[in-house]
């Protein structure tokens, strides 16, 4: 079956030739000379997680890039190992083919790497981040990180061949749904907006990429950011974090250590709140990234 796009009014949808035969999908919107905002989405969703952003941000005059990452959405879902250097590359090369010299960037969850990647390998194109419920490619080697590794406990089944896929196409969607309240702190992302995501992961080869977004990390990428893989870069642009502090698997003192590494940096904790900021409190993120995108 093929999944239709959902109509969000001033979007417009670009589909680009990122190369080795991979297409991104983006909805683009608001003034195309206007300053860059890309919002980059986590996992299991994709652009329309910012679907209550877009509009407001591209009114204030700003334009908004909502890419989804290979293996989501409506990107294709080749069979790559799906790094988020892989697709921090793929995000670059929106930006070229679009012509934008900078960008700010906004990500939650997955997306955060992704994008804090994209940063720290061209510093010259991006002028500021701003991470909700998202991690940096920094891990902190001490005894408070064993404790709470059993925390990416749900990573183990998701990242395994066949299962994984299998967990994450089921169309009923219980394992998403089951993961998405624990993570949420007891909210969960709204029922039409999961069934949007689970049936763009029953797309060809998006349940495998699901799977191998995990598989990447734990299999190789989190051991290279323990070994200090990104330790000496510095970050001299604007880093704001927002982050709920019901969710239970990105918890506060993960973001500990951070300003070691940023010039400017503050965090903003946020009770009552779990892993799916976005969809929960769309209106104090919409606050925070206007006062963001003003620094």
């Amino acid at each position: 079956m093929t999944i239709s796009l959902p109509v969000l009014e001033g979007v417009e949808h670009r589909f680009i030739d990122v190369g080795g035969g991979v297409t991104i999908h983006v909805a683009d919107a608001g003034p195309a000379d206007g300053p860059a905002i890309m919002l980059v989405h986590g996992f299991p969703e994709n652009w329309w997680e910012w679907h209550a952003l877009i509009g407001p941000l591209a009114a204030d005059g700003y334009r908004v890039l909502c890419p989804d990452l290979r293996g989501a959405g409506w990107s294709s879902a080749p069979p790559s190992t799906y790094t988020k250097d892989e697709m921090a590359g793929d995000l670059l090369t929106v930006l070229d083919k679009l012509g934008i010299a900078t960008v700010k960037l906004a990500a939650h969850d997955w997306g955060g790497p992704v994008a804090f990647i994209l940063m720290l390998r061209h510093p010259d194109r991006v002028t500021g981040f701003f991470g909700m419920n998202t991690v940096a490619p920094w891990v902190k080697r001490d005894l408070s990180s064993v404790r709470n590794i059993w925390r990416l406990w749900y990573q183990i089944p998701i990242s395994l061949p066949v299962i994984g896929p299998r967990l994450l196409s089921d169309p009923k969607a219980r394992f998403a749904r089951a993961l998405g309240k624990w993570v949420g702190g007891g909210f969960n992302i709204p029922d039409d907006d999961v069934r949007l995501y689970i049936d763009c992961m029953r797309q060809p080869g998006h349940a495998e990429a699901g799977s191998r977004w995990y598989r990447s990390f734990q299999t190789g990428e989190m051991l290279r950011w323990m070994r200090g893989e990104f330790n000496d870069a510095r970050v001299e642009v604007p880093v704001r974090w927002l982050s709920g502090v019901e969710d239970p698997v990105i918890t506060p003192d993960l973001i500990d250590g951070y300003g070691d590494h940023i010039t400017d940096f503050e965090v903003e904790l946020v009770e009552g709140v779990g892993h799916w900021i976005v969809s929960q409190r769309p209106d104090l993120v919409l606050d925070r990234l206007r006062a963001f995108l003003r620094v």
